[in-house]
């Protein structure tokens, strides 16, 4: 599985040049986000391959408080549901309106355009300007920060829903634990998100290992089912790399590159 998973992800990076170029497209492998945005001038690059799908991120700290994400996910065709290889395209913002003294909790507010992270349609492909969504990531700290909970709510249209293109409405909820001081340099994490209404998504979960070396590179891995028991995201695989904060002026006046 891991050498398929490989091959995957090298032909997902090279598809997904042109999407991200031609039409300007968390976040992360885990579907709940936090409140924290990025320090203004770093970029936050994510890969991740899974059975189900594979996806790139590319997170821009434009303003304080403020980031730009853009994000592509080819799903792959599953002969068992009848649902054919396509993709999916995101553009949203993030604004973190409250943070906390210690910066350990606070909330922010999303704003996108494109299907909403953790909504999955097995029909298929999901037209990008008919799909809008918004969702509010709270974070409180537990037990002296050994626990950090992010909890999710949200709401999203697509109108063009279904065989007959109706316009349907949904409620997305997500809540997500990491759980710190027991594996060393690790978050254990767990997750469960769905979409109620209309565009309705089952329920599913993730529970994975998010190992934290340093500041700038954070790989993780997760398995992710239904609770009905039926087939979900299955096992993934994924990267975060955070970079310095290179869309500054000064850190371009001051630093150079090393061919």
């Amino acid at each position: 599985m891991n050498l398929k998973l490989l091959k995957q992800l090298v032909v997902f990076i090279f598809a997904s040049i042109p999407v991200l170029t031609g039409n300007s497209v968390s976040a992360q492998q885990f579907n709940c986000d936090n409140y924290l945005t990025m320090p203004h001038g770093t970029g936050t690059f994510v890969l991740s391959a899974g059975e189900r799908n594979s996806a790139l991120y590319a997170t821009f700290s434009l303003l304080p408080r403020f980031e730009l994400n853009f994000s592509t996910a080819m799903f792959w065709e599953d002969e068992k549901i009848n649902s054919p290889q396509h993709f999916s395209t995101n553009v949203f913002g993030k604004y973190m309106f409250w943070v906390n003294g210690s910066n350990t909790g606070g909330g922010g507010v999303f704003l996108g355009i494109g299907k909403s992270p953790g909504y999955y349609n097995k029909t298929g492909y999901s037209a990008f300007h008919k799909n809008y969504w918004t969702s509010v990531p709270v974070t409180f700290p537990l037990f002296q920060n050994a626990i950090s909970w992010d909890i999710m709510p949200g709401a999203m249209v697509d109108f063009d829903h279904g065989n007959n293109n109706e316009t349907a409405w949904g409620f997305t909820w997500s809540t997500r634990l990491a759980i710190y001081k027991i594996v060393p340099e690790t978050a254990i994490v767990v997750e469960a998100y769905g979409t109620e209404g209309k565009a309705y998504s089952k329920p599913e979960y993730k529970i994975g290992l998010r190992w934290e070396p340093n500041d700038y590179i954070i790989p993780a891995i997760s398995y992710g089912a239904c609770f009905d028991g039926s087939q979900a995201a299955g096992f993934e695989i994924g990267i975060i790399i955070f970079t310095p904060q290179f869309l500054k002026k000064d850190f371009i006046k001051n630093n150079h590159i090393i061919y």
